[in-house]
């Protein structure tokens, strides 16, 4: 299988146990920050503004919100996970766990591209 060519492919091809997900940390991303691009990179929806803020990987049981400078934001909740210099994710099972904790942390992210924005290397 070909690798998708946009993010509305790449969301349409997601399996349906996890596209429903998916699909719902797009919107709340959209809704939460609409000034941001998306875009695919390593073949993976991106958003970025000052600096790539997000990607959303979907797996087979569940849905990673990355967090391009995670690193700056992990004492901000104990959800988000990760050892890497800079990335960090939060790992979605079930709509529910899209509550103010994960919008919380989705503003976090994108004030911190707004006000420090770093490039991730």
């Amino acid at each position: 299988m070909s690798k998708p060519a946009t993010p509305d492919a790449y969301f349409a091809a997601i399996p349906d146990g996890m596209r429903d997900l998916a699909m719902a940390v797009r919107h709340c991303i959209r809704d939460r920050a609409p000034h941001l691009t998306e875009a695919l990179a390593w073949g993976f929806p991106c958003y970025s503004g000052h600096e790539r803020v997000f990607s959303v990987i979907a797996h087979k049981a569940h849905v990673n919100l990355q967090l391009w400078n995670g690193n700056r934001l992990a004492g901000l909740d104990g959800r988000i996970e990760g050892s890497g210099k800079q990335l960090r994710h939060v790992k979605l099972k079930d709509p529910a766990d899209l509550d103010t904790g994960f919008e919380a942390i989705i503003d976090a992210a994108v004030s911190l591209d707004q006000s420090a924005p770093e490039r991730v290397r």
